[in-house]
């Protein structure tokens, strides 16, 4: 398994170079390019939350609600008062730091429901309802912070399954296979509670045709390519 240290620098410079192309092509102002860096980067660190009470989680739901606390503020209309403002940022953070991170922890353990694919949809799907019904972005955008988050947290699970094969003694690791699955079929119930949280998420998020229509269109990438090079 990949530490944290390997794991928060990849995503951050996969993150990074990826928010430069969209703020390149137009996709991204740089205040949104900036926030697609930060986003991606925490999907990179995101599968490892389900660390149960170790040091790398408490910084991690720290981290959660320092980001969700700015997102939520930066929001806000300028009409609220300095210490309104203070107080839902303190009452974000608070809320994910210690009930959110207490509860997470009585219902988790490591490498299970939420080390797979469907919780990488999932994370996606609440990044894209959260960034369009909080903070009041365009769908577009609001799928766009969610497609990072889904980017960083499926770099993590590849670099876990990259670090279970050694290739030095060309053997294949015990842990092969625990990072990169569909779901944790061994815990039946947590899968099926994540599966039900997915399709809720899912309910809630904004229409993306203009997302799909401008992520699979030969134009977008024809202005990458312009781009790309000197």
């Amino acid at each position: 398994m990949a530490n944290f240290s390997t794991h928060i620098t990849v995503a951050a410079a996969g993150a990074g170079l990826l928010s430069v192309l969209c703020l390149q092509v137009g996709l991204a102002d740089p205040q949104e390019a900036l926030m697609l860096a930060l986003l991606g980067t925490i999907g990179g660190i995101l599968p490892d939350i389900d660390l149960q009470h170790a040091y790398p989680s408490r910084i991690m739901f720290s981290l959660f609600g320092i980001v969700a606390a700015f997102m939520v503020v930066f929001s806000k209309k300028n009409d609220l008062s300095i210490v309104e403002l203070w107080g839902i940022g303190l009452i974000t953070f608070g809320m994910i730091r210690f009930p959110i991170w207490t509860v997470f922890h009585q219902y988790t353990h490591h490498r299970g429901s939420i080390h797979s694919l469907v919780a990488a949809v999932l994370f996606m799907l609440l990044t894209t309802a959260f960034a369009y019904h909080v903070m009041e972005k365009i769908p577009f955008m609001a799928w766009l912070f969610g497609l990072f988050v889904f980017l960083g947290f499926i770099l993590h699970l590849l670099l876990d399954e990259l670090y279970s094969v050694d290739f030095m003694n060309t053997r294949i690791k015990r842990s092969f296979g625990t990072a990169f699955k569909i779901l944790d079929w061994k815990k039946r119930e947590k899968s099926t509670l994540l599966v039900i949280a997915t399709i809720l998420a899912w309910a809630v998020t904004p229409e993306s045709r203009a997302f799909w229509d401008t992520l699979l269109s030969a134009d977008t990438y024809r202005i990458i390519g312009s781009r790309f090079l000197p």
